[in-house]
């Protein structure tokens, strides 16, 4: 499979899997809210942000590992590949024992740990030992779909997990008519995920990426993907603790823990949406910037920095201001008019994204070159400082402090990247890659202001029609009308250009 199909069918697998994830996320929370009750489904988001959290024990092995087998395999050496593949898998059934262990200290001796009752400890903890029972197949699951990543098989794991979309919407539907309890629905919504070790170890026997499913003990050979993964496992776990722990701080120090945690479920779904289809664009973008690095092609690295930048950054405002426009409408057609007040916290957490994905690129050139010592640094000042924030206005502002304390930390990363990274690794003009940035940015704050001073649309102008949609119907014309005229600024401005629409999934 040629480069330009290979990145093709990963980005269109990829971000249709991501996104029917989110949109079956953003469509469900509302119902199993009702299902549950606010206060119970509370304690699900907990249950899901601490086994999320759980997923640092990997060591950062689900990047170091990709790259090694990558590796093995294009210089041929197919024998230290099933070896190195094998131990893998010793390596993940030991983390998950520690998992099991952890999960079930908590389960049995944490509750003290959160601001939740007795019986919603008790929900807790049922979801909690599910985890722990699934955990040995859900992490081995994690070693084989790394396998096929590294022989370019992503588009096989996202058809997959698709499935595992497609089995979580019956998983609802079966939830609602049969009123299943909250540990039944998270058991059965972890066992699906857990599943996927058939297919992914199917698919690894198959094309002889291994001789067995029998997990092996070559440590010897498995510890440079050790070592190099590693060095990752600290950036990554500042990442993770700064983002997984705000529903934890807020389940420790809000006095309503179980109201607040589903405050932050209900605002979270549209920004995690967008999180994720820029995490498909970082998926596509390292294994290219490892090649230009790799090869010193410094007119190359200047021309994916300042044009994918740019796109990166289109992207962007095509994703979040939408939902900045239209937060207050899209709030009230999820959950009800009631929880209206939620979308200033909406609109903060979407300019948030906003930031912090046009760094994508730049993000994977660093990752490329492996000079991520500043970044290890800043990535830990920020993240303490975000929770100490957290910690510190949690009780004056609810889930608004998990908010804007990860908008603080947000804004430190990025000044590193544009303070150090840009110039003194990169040797890339920082006032060139910004202007790649606030120039689609500035187009989109433009035709954003009249719509939001002039603008002014009501549901009573749908007539009779169902609230709900009335909603829906105002968000798409208040989109449409801001949208037109910004890809028309973009066209004219030359910030889009069509002939590069041809060669934007190659290099």
């Amino acid at each position: 499979m040629g480069k330009e199909r290979y990145y093709a069918s990963s980005f269109i697998w990829s971000t249709l899997t991501k996104a029917l994830n989110a949109l079956v996320g953003f469509i469900s929370v509302p119902l199993l809210i009702k299902q549950f009750g606010r206060a119970d489904y509370g304690i699900l988001t907990l249950a899901l942000s601490f086994n999320a959290y759980m997923h640092l024990l990997d060591l950062g092995m689900n990047t170091g590992a990709v790259r090694f087998f990558s590796i093995l395999k294009s210089s041929g050496e197919t024998k230290k590949l099933d070896h190195v593949a094998r131990t893998n898998l010793s390596f993940y059934s030991l983390i998950a024992v520690v998992n099991i262990v952890i999960v079930l200290a908590v389960a049995f001796w944490g509750e003290g740990l959160f601001s939740i009752t007795h019986e919603q400890f008790m929900n807790l903890r049922w979801c909690l030992c599910g985890t722990a029972v699934l955990s040995l197949f859900s992490w081995t699951a994690t070693a084989f779909n790394q396998l096929l990543v590294a022989d370019f098989q992503m588009a096989f794991t996202m058809k997959m997990s698709l499935v595992g979309v497609v089995l979580k919407i019956i998983l609802i539907i079966v939830t609602l008519k049969a009123s299943l309890s909250l540990p039944t629905y998270f058991f059965l919504l972890t066992l699906i995920t857990a599943s996927l070790i058939i297919p992914f170890s199917w698919k690894c026997l198959h094309d002889n990426l291994l001789r067995t499913l029998r997990p092996a003990g070559y440590w010897k050979e498995f510890k440079p993907a050790l070592v190099f993964s590693l060095a990752i496992f600290a950036l990554s776990f500042f990442q993770m603790t700064a983002t997984e722990s705000r529903p934890l701080v807020l389940g420790i120090f809000v006095p309503d823990a179980a109201d607040a945690l589903t405050d932050y479920k209900i605002i979270s779904v549209v920004p995690m949406l967008i999180i994720t289809i820029g995490g498909t664009l970082s998926g596509i973008f390292l294994p290219n910037t490892s090649e230009l690095v790799a090869k010193n092609d410094r007119a190359g690295i200047e021309r994916f920095a300042y044009k994918w930048t740019r796109y990166t950054s289109i992207l962007a405002n095509l994703l979040c201001v939408p939902f900045i426009l239209c937060a207050k409408e899209v709030i009230c057609a999820y959950v009800g008019s009631q929880n209206a007040h939620l979308s200033i916290w909406m609109i903060i957490w979407c300019v948030t994204v906003l930031l912090q994905i046009h760094t994508t690129p730049g993000n994977s050139l660093v990752l490329a070159f492996g000079k991520t010592k500043a970044l290890v640094l800043t990535t830990a000042v920020s993240c303490f400082a975000s929770i100490a924030l957290n910690a510190f206005f949690a009780r004056q502002l609810g889930v608004g402090s998990a908010v804007l304390a990860y908008f603080i930390y947000v804004v430190i990363i990025i000044g590193l990247y544009y303070v150090h990274y840009y110039k003194s690794l990169l040797d890339l003009s920082r006032k060139k890659l910004f202007s790649t940035f606030i120039l689609p940015t500035l187009a989109a704050i433009v035709t954003l202001i009249p719509c939001v001073l002039l603008v002014h649309l009501d549901i009573s102008i749908f007539g009779d029609i169902n609230e709900r949609l009335a909603y829906i119907l105002i968000c798409l014309l208040k989109t449409a009308i801001w949208i037109i005229p910004y890809v028309a600024i973009l066209l004219i401005t030359g910030l889009i250009k069509p002939s590069e629409f041809k060669g934007l999934l190659g290099k």
